[in-house]
């Protein structure tokens, strides 16, 4: 509106312009024939002070027509320029309607996936809580240690939930021991550690990690 609003009083000024033009115009006109009478009606030999009022009356006139076409070429050169800026703000008003069409936030799909995979870990958090709890060993007679023997892998610190796949990357999906929690679900890629195991690759049916001091150990996946 205010593109608009300007545009209308810039053309107004210019037709004003043009309007008090042509109103010299027509009174130098107007001056030029009362001159012209009043030399034919004088004698044979003309007041040298009014052939010099002719003169300037016609050097007056023939500098007119040059500033009516720069005054028309200035309204042509506005209405061009007011052209162009009508159609950026067209541009800019279509622009605006297109990032306003463009949804904000995870789409349906996303959020149905996102519910199904909570879904699947609160199922096997309840399954594991839900597991007896086996009774503490109990102290048994230290034996003598035998040269063969090999050392036991400890057992993870964590319990396997599943794997998750977010665009292109895996994820296993693991609970801290003693964990219960579904906030305390850790997601690791390959790389990643939680108390000092690293997942070092995922495979078809079971996860790699890097055990500290024991090397690789592959625990199946769910």
């Amino acid at each position: 509106m205010k593109v608009h609003h300007f545009q209308a009083l810039v053309l107004g000024a210019l037709c004003l312009g043009a309007a008090v033009l042509a109103a010299v115009t027509y009174n130098h006109q107007q001056h030029l024939a009362a001159l012209l009478v009043a030399a034919d009606s004088a004698s044979a030999d003309p007041v040298p002070a009014l052939r010099q009022d002719l003169d300037a009356l016609g050097a007056t006139l023939g500098a007119l027509p040059p500033q009516v076409t720069a005054l028309g070429e200035h309204q042509r050169q506005q209405d061009a320029t007011f052209t162009a800026l009508s159609k950026q703000l067209d541009e800019v008003s279509a622009s605006l309607k297109s990032i306003e069409a463009v949804p904000v936030g995870p789409t349906k799909v996303d959020l149905a996936a996102l519910e199904q995979r909570m879904g699947n870990a609160e199922t096997a958090v309840h399954a594991l809580v839900a597991r007896p709890v086996a009774p503490p060993a109990q102290p048994q007679p230290t034996a003598p240690a035998k040269p063969a023997a090999k050392t036991q892998t400890p057992t993870p610190p964590f319990t396997l939930l599943g794997v998750e796949t977010r665009g292109d990357v895996r994820f296993v999906s693991v609970l801290p021991a003693g964990a219960h929690a579904l906030s305390t679900v850790h997601l690791l890629q390959p790389g990643d550690s939680l108390n000092g195991w690293q997942l070092k690759t995922i495979r078809r049916n079971q996860a790699v990690f890097q055990v500290p001091g024991l090397g690789e150990r592959s625990l199946p996946l769910p």
